[in-house]
């Protein structure tokens, strides 16, 4: 070996022995604050974790599902006292934690598949999210990327924190104070506060800085030019003009609201402004609303500036507002409660714990895996929970971690655990298809900044001539419509509305043709060099209407398989006495789709749908900041007994089912079972019972379907022990 290349491995090993010297230490410092916050207040900690309790606890707070019955034996037969730490640094290493906690910052940050603004916006603000915890970008950093987002989403996934309050700029503003310095704010956005001393004047001086952050549709140099010709062409009247500007609006839809600009207006005052600082509609110049001033000039990039003040470590808010997000994330409660409700009067219930995880909190250059680390290495992490009800408006003082419910995801991503063979596996077919929806967005723009302004403007008359002959017929089909549904002739009805949506399928040709053609006909060798590979062997006229037509992904056909999950299919197909082609080619089937349908939740479309599980279990509607629930309700007792999760979770091919298939015997199974379910074995007083219970079904073909469902409805299985 290379005496460098020696200097360099055990120069690697000092820095990881001096990192594990950084996180015992703070550690002990985290017990030796919370034990001297205890004893002022004439408490005793709680009992050490058994390592039953630690690893399903560790596993639901780290990466947000119960472990694997793998998982769990090869936590238990790991030996030496690192074992607990090497667990948290492997958890917090893996793709799990990227699912968990995005969930959690696409509920704070209000994220969703299908936003207000374009779908290519708001799936790229979730994929902005998934790939900074990816690379652990710091948590500084990505307030400041999206506080000071510009630019169009091909580039940054980060205007989607725009998109998401498009035509609501002082909405928005709310929201980031809530978010970034726990303030809340909204009120002062009608009237001073009346609790707290931030007036309607600060709110609107702070509105100035963002104010002009505008969610616009892709700008393109070409199109600008287009929309002149039209306005300026005099030989047109102003329908041809209005149905021109119309066939680009829907020549190029698929590209709205997906580029955000910083504008150059100014933000006035309410026309009811009722106080006398100012008069209504009064110019607001930007300013903070606490610590230290923004000096802007007239070079100054005034959200850059925001961004740098809002973000700074001597900004009093932030760094607080991170730290008690992060110690409620896996304690259950805040160091100050409300947790997003910070006053000037606001005091943490350990002061001095809140004053030294701050100081962690800059020193490690707000990297938030690193202070997760730091906490959950802590013995006050490591206790057994409290489990009486805290008190609304009473101190806690961290006794250990707060006996909680999952949260949806969390209930949702166990069952998945219990489902699907590759838990934190990705939902390849919503991946590849929001990836080409990109693209063919990407292309579409492509195509309008080559081709040029006559070009585009010749195309929008020739569309806008179609329209007026269409309008024609329409204006007669619509009614003829009328008199139809006023004899209550459903043939006729029927009949008209197929012609209807015949001519509005014939329209959307015309447009994917002119503009195709106006493409064609470009000096633009690039571009006409693009066009032949957007076309993917279909009518080339067609090229543009193939763009705008929905990504469509065939998992089956597609979808590639690695070498070890073919390994893993071929040992099932084995275990579960598969030999036919037939029956194999189905099983085949199951598993490489079964990621549509069993991913973890921040793989599935998000939020889900109305009646799916993870709603009816509380998952947040993201309209509002963190709007999830975890209150019982009788919805989610009759989606447990009346669904199929039960059927999913003992079916012949689950994970689970494999796992008991292996079991030869019922007390083995029943070992199986616990470890699958509750990550450890079952006492000797459950394993009677269970047993008892089995030779009473007389082998009853359910009976494990009973048992299943009786365990994954208690506390144990649902709740945080």
């Amino acid at each position: 070996m290379k005496p460098l290349l020696v200097i360099g491995v055990v120069s690697g090993l000092a820095f990881a022995v001096s990192q594990a010297a950084d996180i015992t230490s703070g550690a002990r410092e985290i017990d030796r604050l919370v034990q001297q916050g205890l004893a002022k207040q004439k408490l005793t900690p709680n009992k050490p974790a058994s390592d039953e309790v630690f690893l399903r606890r560790v596993y639901l707070d780290v990466i947000g599902r119960i472990p694997t019955a793998k998982e769990a034996e090869a936590f238990y037969s790991q030996g030496g006292n690192s074992r607990r730490a090497e667990l948290i640094d492997r958890l917090l290493a893996s793709d799990g934690y990227v699912h968990h906690f995005f969930n959690y910052w696409a509920d704070v940050f209000r994220a969703q598949s299908q936003g207000v603004g374009d779908s290519a916006s708001s799936q790229q603000f979730m994929e902005y999210i998934r790939q900074s915890l990816r690379v652990n970008k710091p948590y500084d950093q990505m307030a400041r990327e999206m506080i000071a987002a510009e630019g169009t989403v091909f580039k940054s996934g980060a205007i989607g924190y725009y998109v998401r309050d498009r035509g609501m700029n002082l909405d928005n503003v709310s929201n980031t104070t809530r978010i970034f310095l726990g303030t809340r704010m909204e009120c002062a956005q009608c009237h001073d506060h009346p609790f707290d001393r931030w007036t309607q004047m600060d709110f609107y001086k702070m509105a100035a800085f963002s104010n002009n952050m505008n969610t616009t549709n892709y700008r393109s140099k070409n199109l600008d030019e287009t929309q002149k010709r039209i306005r300026e062409d005099k030989s047109l009247d102003k329908e041809t003009q209005d149905m021109m500007r119309r066939a680009l609006t829907d020549a190029f839809r698929p590209l709205q609201s997906t580029e955000v600009v910083q504008g150059t207006g100014k933000l006035r005052l309410p026309h009811d402004y009722k106080y006398s600082d100012a008069k209504p509609k009064d110019v607001v110049e930007p300013a903070a609303m606490f610590g230290a001033k923004i000096k802007l000039t007239k070079a100054s990039n005034p959200i850059q500036e925001y961004a740098k003040w809002m973000t700074s470590p001597e900004n009093p808010r932030f760094t607080t507002v991170i730290t008690n997000r992060l110690w409620r994330k896996v304690m259950g409660v805040a160091l100050i409660e409300p947790f997003d409700e910070i006053m000037d009067n606001s005091v943490a219930s350990n002061p001095d714990l809140m004053k030294f995880l701050e100081r962690q909190m800059v020193a490690m250059k707000y990297d938030m895996k690193a202070f997760l680390r730091l906490v959950l290495n802590s013995k006050t992490y490591q206790a057994e929970s409290t489990k009486e009800d805290l008190q609304p408006g009473t101190p806690y003082y961290f006794q250990g971690p707060v006996f909680r419910r999952m949260s949806a995801e969390q209930i949702w991503d166990s069952v998945v655990t219990l489902v699907n063979p590759q838990p934190d596996s990705p939902n390849w077919s919503l991946r590849e298809r929001e990836h080409r929806e990109l693209e063919n967005r990407r292309q579409l723009a492509m195509i309008l900044d080559g081709t040029e302004p006559s070009l585009l403007f010749d195309a929008a008359k020739r569309v806008a001539a179609a329209m007026k002959e269409q309008n024609k017929g329409f204006n007669q089909l619509r009614k003829d419509l009328e008199v139809a549904r006023a004899k209550d002739d459903k043939v006729r009805v029927k009949e008209i509305q197929s012609k209807l949506s015949e001519s509005q399928r014939v329209m959307r040709e015309t447009i994917s043709r002119s503009f195709y053609e106006a493409a064609k006909q470009s000096k633009n060798a690039a571009l006409l060099a693009r066009l032949e590979k957007i076309s993917n062997g279909s009518p080339m006229d067609m090229a543009m209407m193939n763009i705008m037509n929905d990504a469509r992904v065939d998992a089956m056909k597609e979808m590639p398989i690695s070498d070890s999950m073919k390994s893993e299919m071929s040992q099932e197909a084995k275990l579960l006495n598969i030999s036919k082609p037939k029956e194999m080619a189905s099983y085949e089937r199951y598993r490489k789709t079964l990621h549509q349908s069993w991913s973890r939740a921040a793989e599935m479309p998000s939020p889900a749908p109305r009646g799916h599980f993870l709603r009816e279990y509380g998952q947040s509607d993201r309209d509002i900041i963190e709007n999830a629930s975890t209150e019982a309700s009788v919805p989610q007792a009759l989606t447990m007994l009346n669904g199929s999760i039960i059927t999913q979770i003992a079916s012949g091919w689950s994970a689970l089912a494999m796992n008991l298939r292996q079991a030869e015997k019922a007390d083995m199974k029943i070992d199986t079972l616990f470890l699958s379910l509750f990550s450890r074995k079952p006492t000797v007083k459950e394993k009677a019972l269970l047993l008892n219970t089995i030779d009473d079904a007389g082998g009853a073909k359910n009976i494990w379907d009973d048992i299943i469902l009786g365990a994954v409805s208690t506390q144990r299985f649902l709740f945080i022990e």
